[in-house]
């Protein structure tokens, strides 16, 4: 009876280790669809019905060797943008918490107009969130990061959301 036990127990508690895996490699959060962004996405679907990328965009993924085009309509305007020369260029999206405390920062590097890598960079805030409406009033502004910079990079692997 011993050695039954033990094994549910092995058994339940590698699913849980399974599932806790297969959640967190579901990607990164993925950025609010706001009624610009839906609409910038319905009109690209629109006009390139058979697009390289539609069901990625269709979905607000951005890939490898996605164009301007194609990530303007996945993930909307940048936030920021760099552009280095005439083949180089960063495109910057802050995702911010709803109490704006934290914050991950996608950077999109394009190479020939299109994305051959990212860049993740994560602040995660102390703790303290300011109740009061007048505290709320300060903006987060995050400052380009120049090309070549980066805490973590992601080449190819799986698509961002």
């Amino acid at each position: 009876m011993r050695p039954r036990i033990r094994y549910r127990y092995r058994t339940t508690l590698a699913a849980f280790a399974a599932s806790v895996v297969v959640s967190c490699a579901a990607g990164p959060p993925r950025r609010g669809d706001t009624p610009a962004i839906v609409e910038m996405r319905a009109d690209y679907l629109r006009t390139n019905p058979t697009g390289r990328f539609n069901a990625e965009i269709n979905r607000g993924e951005v890939v490898v060797g996605m164009g301007f085009y194609d990530v303007l309509a996945a993930w909307g305007l940048p936030d920021a943008r760099a552009v280095a020369d005439s083949s180089q260029e960063r495109w910057t999206y802050v995702i911010k918490d709803d109490n704006e405390v934290d914050w991950v920062r996608y950077d999109f590097l394009f190479a020939r107009r299109a994305v051959v890598e990212w860049e993740t960079s994560r602040n995660t805030g102390s703790g303290f969130s300011p109740l009061d409406d007048d505290a709320r009033g300060v903006s987060l502004r995050v400052p380009p990061v120049p090309l070549g910079d980066g805490s973590q990079k992601s080449r190819g692997g799986p698509s961002l959301r």
